[in-house]
């Protein structure tokens, strides 16, 4: 006799609900590190003048419109930090999200890279105050706001990692050579090749300020120079050349058969760094004439106007390629048989 032996029916796998707890610890962990510069910057709109030397600085209007932009900046990291969490932030179109990471990542990453270390450097190594006397800000001002701007940056771009991971997850997989070279790729190689020479001179002058020279600062930057600052000066130096570098490799599909993620990774951030850190200081060089002098402003309007062109037009090459890459796999993997279609 045969005895059947009834076996509970295997439950399907349900799709997680929502992101676990380490997800979850990097977006709050990167939230709270806005509040502090969120704080001030609403304190400072609301007329109080907490941690200013000088109560008259803060009164203009310059300053009020840039509190403003940069309030309005810090609350959308905010934003990006909990889509990057949630499932909601799946369902966004690409470009919505990529757009404010990249240029995120391009103010966060000089900062990350050169602020604690200059500041440890300059603390055991250098009689200097890490501050000069004559800013108008107090200086746990600049402790509190730079520690803030290095966490957000270590935060948004772990957060951005595991986010990418699992809403493009081929991009991390597939090597150079593999990548399929589209219909514009031509257009590709001629924009990689035609940003190298205002990269070249972006990072040209922010290496000449890395190594002491003060030629196109302002007299302030010029005489009250930190080392954290020489620092960031370096770190984007080195990023725009790594991302006109890396550019080149890619669309060239040269080098050896490494991974996608390593060049795409230096083409993002260099770029990135280029279009917004120049950017910032084209708007201040337009936005309040009377900071620096009549040749200084020329010479740094010309050397940001390099650094913002450089980085548009290494962004865009590299979202050509994105879009074209991104296609092309869609395409592979809608062509291959399902079981259901095997005969």
């Amino acid at each position: 006799m045969t005895v059947s032996v009834h076996r509970p029916a295997e439950r399907p796998r349900v799709a997680h609900a929502g992101p676990g707890r380490a997800r979850l610890a990097v977006c709050a962990a990167t939230i709270a590190a806005c509040a502090p510069y969120l704080t001030i910057k609403i304190a400072w709109l609301s007329g109080s003048t907490v941690g200013w030397n000088d109560a008259a600085a803060a009164e203009d209007s310059a300053l009020y419109v840039g509190n403003a932009i940069t309030l309005a900046m810090d609350a959308a990291a905010v934003l990006v930090a909990a889509a990057f969490t949630f499932r909601w932030g799946r369902r966004i179109p690409a470009w919505l999200v990529l757009a404010p990471i990249w240029i995120a990542v391009g103010l966060l990453a000089p900062i990350v890279l050169a602020v604690p270390l200059g500041t440890l450097l300059q603390t055991f190594f250098s009689s200097e105050p890490l501050m000069g006397d004559e800013n108008a800000l107090q200086g746990w001002v600049y402790g509190v706001v730079y520690t803030g701007f290095t966490l957000q940056g270590i935060g948004l771009l772990t957060a951005f990692v595991l986010y990418a991971r699992e809403r493009w997850p081929r991009t991390f997989e597939i090597r150079t050579a593999s990548v399929p070279k589209g219909p514009t790729h031509s257009l590709q190689v001629l924009l990689a090749r035609v940003a190298v020479a205002p990269a070249a001179v972006f990072a040209a002058v922010q290496l000449f300020w890395a190594s002491g020279g003060t030629a196109g600062l302002h007299g302030g930057e010029a005489t009250d120079r930190n080392l954290a600052q020489q620092l960031a000066d370096g770190a984007e130096g080195l990023l725009a050349v790594a991302a006109a570098a890396a550019l080149v490799l890619i669309v060239r599909r040269a080098g050896r058969p490494g991974r996608f993620a390593v060049p795409l990774a230096a083409a993002w951030a260099g770029s990135g760094t280029m279009f917004a850190a120049s950017l910032y200081g084209l708007l201040v060089v337009l936005g309040r004439p009377g900071f620096l002098a009549p040749d200084t402003a020329s010479a740094t309007g010309l050397v940001a106007l390099a650094g913002v062109l450089a980085g548009l037009v290494t962004g865009l090459t590299g979202a050509f390629l994105l879009a074209e890459n991104q296609s092309a796999l869609a395409g592979g993997q809608s062509a291959r048989p399902t079981a259901s279609s095997t005969p």
